[in-house]
């Protein structure tokens, strides 16, 4: 009777972790939102919409781990399931997060959907998107330009608007510049290792868009890192997919310099010597343990897209 009594001790506590996640909390993940349901047998049902479709998956308690899950499809819905590559989940609440992660077979984290705050969809994909893009450049005739929020600057005096485009509420990377003559029109800004280049694209009838002859090139002059964001938000979003393999490999290091770290392949070392916010520590011992919750995550996203390049990907 005792050995009985623990074992549904420990069902039951392991049960209630999962009501962390409650029902009618929100999931963001890219432009997209989740809805929770808790269902009678404690499996938790998550459901969202994409352009008229209805997207739904199915979270059931791992007993045997705590906070972990096996996600399938939900049976009780016509919703397409996006995450049939990624069959294990774990909850993670810690730092002020509220997460869910998502693993492959091997182990591997594919994506994260955030439930430690709740907004538009679009909206939350919009501004990690400014974060990424924002801070001062040097275009091509010298001069310096600063994208601010909405706003670029130019010799410090707001001369121009921008407005980011979405399709089918995802965020594209194209900017609609109103001033700054040689910058007015639709622009595709694709970041770079040395900062942005801006495609000049046109929208067909179907709202697609297509890159034109133009094109631009601005340089990153901040003090602070190049991707220096990838510090601080969560890079569920994807939108940094179009850079190409080598560039990924220096953003996801970049995480590791800001913290001092010493590296041993020659190419990294060589780049972030020459970077002027670099100060490398004497050893990196307990730099792991020194990295944020969003710092050690975004590692593992970035590696896992580094992962699956296999050329340059185009404009939508």
């Amino acid at each position: 009777m005792k050995k009985i009594f623990i074992m549904m001790f420990t069902l039951v506590s392991l049960t209630a972790s999962a009501q962390d996640i409650k029902s009618g909390s929100k999931w963001n993940i890219s432009n997209l939102v989740y809805e929770a349901k808790i269902n009678t047998d404690k499996t938790i049902t998550f459901t969202a919409m994409a352009e008229g479709e209805e997207l739904a998956f199915r979270l059931t308690p791992n007993y045997s781990k705590k906070n972990e899950f096996v996600l399938s499809e939900e049976l009780n819905a016509d919703g397409f399931n996006p995450f049939s590559k990624t069959p294990r989940a774990k909850y993670i609440e810690k730092e002020g997060w509220k997460l869910i992660c998502l693993y492959d077979q091997k182990g591997n984290l594919h994506n994260v959907l955030d439930g430690s705050f709740f907004g538009e969809g679009e909206k939350v994909a919009m501004g990690k998107w400014m974060e990424q893009i924002m801070g001062k450049y040097v275009d091509g005739y010298g001069d310096t330009l600063e994208i601010g929020h909405e706003v670029i600057y130019e010799k410090g005096v707001a001369r121009a608007e921008y407005k980011n485009i979405a399709f089918n509420g995802t965020v594209t990377g194209v900017l609609s510049i109103n001033g700054l003559t040689d910058l007015e029109g639709m622009w595709e800004a694709v970041q770079t290792l040395d900062g942005l280049t801006l495609y000049e694209v046109e929208q067909d009838e179907y709202g697609m868009f297509k890159r034109k002859d133009q094109k631009k090139t601005l340089s990153w002059v901040n003090s602070e890192p190049r991707f220096g964001y990838a510090n601080r938000i969560l890079l569920n979003d994807k939108l940094f997919q179009k850079m190409p393999k080598s560039t990924l490999r220096i953003m996801r290091n970049s995480i590791l310099a800001k913290h001092g770290y010493m590296f041993s392949s020659r190419d990294l070392a060589d780049y972030f010597a020459s970077q002027p916010w670099f100060s490398p520590r004497p050893s990196n011992d307990g730099i792991n343990d020194e990295l944020s919750l969003v710092e050690s995550l975004n590692i593992e996203l970035i590696k896992q897209i580094e992962g699956n390049k296999s050329g340059e990907k185009r404009l939508l």
